[in-house]
């Protein structure tokens, strides 16, 4: 009797460490705020360095238009201000895009953080690739846009206006907000084949039914192109859907891997129950 009671006592003991181990929803909710405070206080930080360094970065993002016309005294002369608070829409955009970029990192590594606990072994390895793709995704989006369809789209722009005879001038805030919101978006938009392969590891949809949707989503890429690029122009929008559409054969051929992989795990684990 005495052996049961011990017996008893230990294992309501064990029981009481497994629980002492998990976290209560008060718990949890805690360390989402630290979460969010900590990304929150990384944005901060990118911003005040971007503040610091506002100059150089707004000649920097100049780069679309001075490649547009060749010259940056060009440039520079069709360049204006027409409102006096003009130039305060210009500090705060630029100062989020800079703020944004140098904090995505950071914030990437407190959510994984965050995430990570509750994961198994096997999630918690395919995590940190994740995030790693998820930023080099996003700096390759604001890339493609800034270096690449801006350029061609305003040098498109210039180009006809100056076969027409007009006088083309740009209002310094509706050139950076162009900028800075097209970037941000191309960046947030080559996050999806991440979240495809993603989908495929989870199971939620397989690799066949992507290869059997390739021409409907040909047609929402080129759709979402013309919404997307600001000319919408011959050369950026075929561009635009072009690269997209190849990132999403990417996808496809990345899922399919997974999948693969995924498979022969199952596999094994099925086969290690049944020699059991």
């Amino acid at each position: 009797m005495t052996e049961y009671l011990e017996h008893d006592d230990n294992k309501d003991g064990q029981q009481e460490a497994s629980l002492g181990e998990g976290m209560s929803f008060l718990e949890h909710l805690e360390d989402f705020r630290w979460t969010v405070g900590r990304s929150l206080l990384a944005f901060i930080v990118g911003i005040a360095l971007a503040t610091f360094f506002i100059g150089d970065i707004a000649q920097i993002l100049k780069f679309p238009i001075v490649s547009a016309y060749g010259s940056a005294e060009l440039a520079d002369e069709n360049l204006i201000t027409y409102r006096p608070m003009g130039v305060i829409s210009v500090f705060i955009q630029i100062a989020f895009l800079s703020g944004l970029t140098l904090s995505m990192p950071f914030v990437l590594y407190f959510l994984a953080a965050f995430v990570a606990p509750g994961l198994t072994d096997k999630e918690r390895k395919v995590l940190r690739p994740a995030c790693f793709a998820a930023f080099i995704l996003f700096v390759s989006g604001v890339a493609f846009a800034f270096f690449l369809i801006l350029p061609l789209t305003l040098a498109f722009s210039v180009q006809l206006n100056m076969y027409f005879g007009f006088d083309l001038l740009w209002a310094a805030s509706e050139y950076y907000s162009m900028v800075v919101w097209f970037s941000l978006m191309t960046g947030a938009f080559f996050q999806f084949p991440l979240i495809i392969v993603i989908l495929v590891y989870l199971g939620v949809i397989p690799v066949e039914k992507l290869r059997s949707i390739r021409r409907a989503v040909f047609v929402g890429l080129m759709v979402f192109s013309a919404f997307l690029t600001p000319g919408g122009d011959f050369v950026s929008l075929p561009l635009t859907t072009g690269f997209m559409y190849a990132l999403y054969e990417l996808a496809i051929w990345v899922g399919g891997r997974v999948e693969k992989k995924k498979k022969a795990e199952e596999l094994a684990d099925w086969d290690d129950e049944v020699g059991e």
